[in-house]
């Protein structure tokens, strides 16, 4: 069993990456700390959780995502080609269709939600540095690429889970590694509440650390490609989650889409209402769940 890793990350048997985002506007930065990346605990209780795919929880884990963190729906991004290709690891809870994934969720007393960015194009952290590669070797280049498509198509899915928050409860997001899609989702709500930018690209930056035992993986698939063989330096960059990266899009994203009220305005179809009641019950948190800061608690 892997040690456990410091909050904001949170032990979820069976789920790799799984952590709750504060969103409260106030994230707290410790620079002196680096085995979190800087960010601390606080008392914060949040809405929204984030991880690598979850379908493989322990009934532990279900029991404390459901009893423990109070989250009543999970909402899953990935597209039905990722999902068929996993599938046959989950001992065929999913065979041809969706019903096995929804079935296992609803034992749970969870509401699992498809919401793909991409129906049937794969995202996962493999296939965008195999669709990105050109830009392997320039930095944040093929990040904001990749960032700027996601958000493009992400509108009706990121809605979906908007209006989830919009409800007050709590909801799981993920997609194959819990890094791209999910990681352009939340850096949009901490945009919302008006969260310090450094926080933003911190908190993005801890998935280097939540997917820590799954990246050599990723690697060494990807040096296997000729696309991408011998180009090591370029895959490990491309499989990362620094923090310039989300610096460079949180730029992107209010010089080409406005910023996140605009974006969920246009993209998402929501109201003026919708999007504050979304921002104030961020900030509030959860007010029933039990305190989730202690990473190993």
């Amino acid at each position: 069993m892997s040690p456990s890793l410091p909050a904001p990350f949170i032990d979820v048997l069976g789920v790799p990456n799984f952590r709750g985002v504060d969103t409260s506007g106030k994230g707290t930065l410790d620079r002196t700390n680096g085995s979190n990346n800087g960010i601390t605990a606080s008392s914060y209780k949040p809405l929204v959780f984030r991880s690598a795919d979850p379908s493989r929880a322990t009934s532990e884990g279900f029991t404390r995502m459901r009893s423990d963190l109070n989250i009543t729906g999970v909402y899953d991004l990935r597209s039905s080609t990722e999902i068929k290709r996993d599938g046959p690891e989950w001992e065929d809870l999913v065979a041809d269709s969706e019903d096995g994934l929804d079935a296992l969720w609803a034992k749970n007393d969870i509401q699992r939600a498809w919401v793909p960015v991409f129906a049937d194009k794969d995202y996962s952290p493999e296939q965008v540095a195999l669709r990105y590669k050109e830009y392997t070797r320039e930095g944040s280049l093929g990040f904001v690429a990749a960032y700027r498509d996601i958000l493009k198509s992400a509108g009706p899915a990121y809605g979906r889970i908007f209006r989830h928050i919009v409800k007050g409860e709590a909801c799981l997001i993920h997609c194959t590694a819990g890094k791209d899609r999910t990681g352009v989702v939340v850096a949009l709500m901490l945009m919302l509440v008006g969260t310090d930018e450094d926080f933003i690209c911190k908190e993005y930056a801890l998935t280097d650390l939540g997917l820590a035992e799954l990246k050599p993986i990723f690697i060494e698939r990807l040096l296997k490609n000729p696309a991408l063989e011998g180009n090591r330096s370029g895959v490990e960059n491309m499989v990362s989650t620094k923090p310039e990266n989300m610096a460079a899009t949180l730029e992107m994203i209010k010089s080409e889409f406005g910023g996140p009220r605009e974006y969920m305005t246009k993209y998402c179809g929501m109201s003026e209402e919708e999007i504050n009641r979304l921002k104030s019950n961020l900030i509030a948190g959860a007010s029933t769940s039990a305190a989730v800061a202690k990473g190993g608690s």
